[in-house]
């Protein structure tokens, strides 16, 4: 069903959290992984500046694609670097790119309003794409519960 399946990730420990669930939808269809993070750059009068270091962009995704072989699945990581505001359009952009069937994020746990209003990434890539996204979260009492919203809204499975 899920072929390919491709995991955001920024760092946050709600992505943390999307990295089990990815592995898990992985194992369960036999499904390639691509592990996706878009390092942000601002300008600012002199030059551009990025939030974390390369290294450190670069060990996330390669601790996430180990992580994902170790447990067996197969896997590549991928590192874009882009504009602050321009990460969910690069996503869905690699994702149209890779024939991803599926994508798997973490998210806060907004409304889709409070998503609206703060510019959530997952609620901007959920509008950009036509294919399935898994929104791995943190519950309330600390496991994780994922939840399908596919292109056409919560509750839409693609």
């Amino acid at each position: 069903m899920f072929q390919k399946i491709l995991l955001a990730i920024d760092g946050s420990e709600y992505s943390e959290e999307a990295l089990p669930t990815a592995i898990e939808m992985a194992k369960r269809f036999g499904s390639h992984l691509l592990v996706v993070h878009v390092a942000e750059h601002d300008r600012g009068r002199a030059a551009a500046f990025t939030v974390e270091s390369p290294a450190d962009a670069t060990k996330l995704v390669a601790d996430a694609v180990r992580k994902a072989k170790d447990a067996g699945i197969s896997a590549k990581g991928e590192l874009l670097d882009r504009a602050a505001g321009h990460v969910a359009p690069a996503i869905a952009t690699v994702a149209a790119a890779n024939d991803i069937d599926l994508i798997v994020m973490g998210s806060r746990g907004l409304s889709d309003a409070q998503g609206l209003l703060l510019g959530s990434v997952t609620h901007k890539v959920m509008q950009l794409v036509d294919v399935p996204v898994l929104i791995a979260r943190v519950s309330r009492r600390g496991t994780r519960v994922p939840s399908a919203v596919g292109a056409d809204g919560p509750g839409a499975t693609g």
